[in-house]
């Protein structure tokens, strides 16, 4: 019944819209017909609820183009210096938009090829905080999010560990292939560990790609860690799973091995170090190639490759910038040096690495888009895109970050950052859009 109602709500708010804009163009909004076009959502926006349904990732790509109208919207509604809480509404509007077209909803309207193939047996990942799912609950560190208001969005409501209101990008990335989501490494009992063939998350917190980066916290696994307990559950556990070296080669081979890391590398060595950013960029990368081609050498032959986020316009930089909420250009342009010679890097071992592929994911430049048209200005986007959610006051010192039962916001969804560093799961719902929707994000590596 409420989704019917949505959905009739809806047909009549559009068929005003029409009648106001009809002889002028989309993209200029009158006064008369806002407050008409605000006047009819107002009714039905209480009956319209939001659902992250782990079943209903994707939407028609049709309807996946209403996210860039409805941002496009919003600037010209800011143009005309309308008040800000207009803003909301329209947000609201999207998502309302969101559950009546993907609720309940069992195929797209339009067939579209699986993104990278698809057919994976299983989800390996290996990351850091951004794709943690609980492995630092384990670990004896300070760095954890195990707690409220963690996770409030997340399947009932449950603080598990991820460092986000709910879903991480990991999280979208096994549902669009049709995967469970991959359990956090240390949390599994040995028997879980023999039984399970769909994947597992060893992501960490705090860590990098060197080893020695985050240790300061407490313990973190390093990349090359993660690729160590991958190994052991290769030898430990999944020979048992398969029989034959021939089963297990074909499993591994056919699974999808995702990274997100190296971020904890440019926060807690680059500026410390305060080294020449081209020669930073070539060390770190080094490295990272050399991880790279053991979980090669393990069997690994499908790569999913997130370059690193643009840090320096994150809550926790631009607060102590001047101006205050401008970017740190300086650190956005070492990492950027990186995520360059790393898109570049790929496409060699794509040669020289038989049989494998890449997909490469412009995580950086994803996020720099939320922020807006400018890394140095306020957004025009619908989302508040310079302050966390968590904590509710945030002035970038260290005691207010986002700890236990600390007071967050009361809509996570209006927010890009659930706390100084980490995105919320909106966020990272509409970088699964752009990336398996739209198709702007995420590209199969062919040259």
């Amino acid at each position: 019944m409420i989704k019917m109602f949505c959905t009739f709500g809806f047909i009549a708010l559009f068929y005003i819209h029409f009648l106001c804009f009809i002889g002028i163009s989309l993209f200029f909004l009158t006064p008369f017909s806002l407050c008409v076009y605000f006047s009819v959502f107002l009714l039905i926006l209480p009956t319209c609820t939001i659902s992250f349904s782990s079943s209903v990732l994707l939407v028609d790509s049709q309807f996946a183009g209403l996210s860039s109208f409805f941002f496009s919207l919003n600037r010209k509604i800011q143009e005309m210096g309308l008040p800000s809480y207009l803003n909301s509404y329209l947000l609201y509007l999207l998502f309302c938009l969101l559950y009546v077209t993907t609720i309940n909803s069992t195929k797209p309207l339009k067939e579209e090829a699986v993104l990278f193939g698809g057919n994976f047996p299983a989800l390996y990942v290996i990351g850091d905080s951004l794709v943690d799912p609980g492995n630092n609950n384990y670990l004896l560190t300070l760095v954890r999010a195990n707690f409220k208001p963690y996770g409030s969005n997340f399947e009932g409501g449950k603080a598990t560990g991820r460092f986000s209101d709910g879903k991480t990008i990991a999280d979208y990335i096994a549902i669009y292939y049709g995967l469970p989501l991959a359990p956090a490494y240390m949390g599994l009992s040995k028997r879980e560990k023999n039984n399970l063939s769909t994947g597992i998350n060893y992501a960490s917190a705090s860590c990098g790609i060197f080893a020695d980066t985050g240790k300061q916290f407490g313990r973190c696994l390093s990349m090359s860690v993660q690729i160590d307990l991958l190994n052991k559950t290769i030898e430990k556990n999944l020979k048992k799973k398969f029989k034959t070296q021939s089963e297990l080669s074909s499993h591994l081979g056919e699974s999808l091995f995702m990274t997100a890391i190296g971020v904890n590398d440019y926060a807690f060595t680059y500026k410390k170090n305060a080294t020449d950013a081209n020669e930073f960029a070539s060390k770190l990368l080094n490295e990272f190639l050399i991880q790279l081609e053991r979980l090669y050498n393990l069997g690994a032959r499908n790569f999913f490759v997130n370059n690193i986020k643009p840090l320096g316009c994150y809550p926790n930089i631009i607060a102590k910038t001047e101006p205050r909420g401008s970017c740190d250009e300086s650190l956005n342009l070492a990492i950027d040096i990186f995520n360059g010679q790393l898109r570049e890097s790929l496409s060699h071992m794509h040669h020289t690495l038989s049989n494998t592929s890449f997909l490469y994911s412009d995580y950086f430049n994803f996020m720099l888009g939320l922020r807006g048209p400018s890394s140095n200005q306020g957004s025009s986007n619908l989302l508040n895109t310079t302050s966390p959610c968590c904590p509710k006051v945030y002035n970038g010192g260290s005691t207010t970050s986002c700890l236990p039962f600390a007071k967050a916001c009361k809509e996570p969804d209006m927010f890009i950052f659930f706390d100084p560093r980490h995105p919320t799961q909106i966020a990272n719902f509409m970088y699964a859009i752009s990336c398996f929707q739209e198709r702007q994000v995420c590209h199969v590596v062919k040259d």
